[in-house]
């Protein structure tokens, strides 16, 4: 535990206006001391696809292919965090 164990993975994708599903490529993020972003690794280790269900709710579904969690997948529920977008039409 601690730490040491702790990841962070962090998802990046081209959005375009209107799209409700889009491809993700997951990134897994080692090293790093506070304020010095040089000291950070970056590496490509799964994908998956983010699909927006409403203007409040979205599935992710992914796929790791690489790092320590390779071979794992699954869906994770998501929900907006701040209020809803006026003109939100999905």
């Amino acid at each position: 535990g601690g730490a040491v164990s702790e990841r962070w993975y962090s998802l990046q994708a081209a959005f375009h206006a209107g799209a409700t599903s889009l491809p993700v490529t997951i990134y897994a993020s080692s090293g790093g001391v506070f304020n010095n972003p040089a000291a950070v690794t970056t590496t490509a280790v799964g994908s998956g696809t983010l699909t927006f269900q409403n203007c409040a709710s979205a599935r992710l579904s992914y796929t790791f292919t690489g790092g320590e969690n390779g071979g794992r997948s699954g869906t994770i529920a998501l929900q907006r965090a701040t209020p809803t977008p006026a003109g939100c039409g999905l």
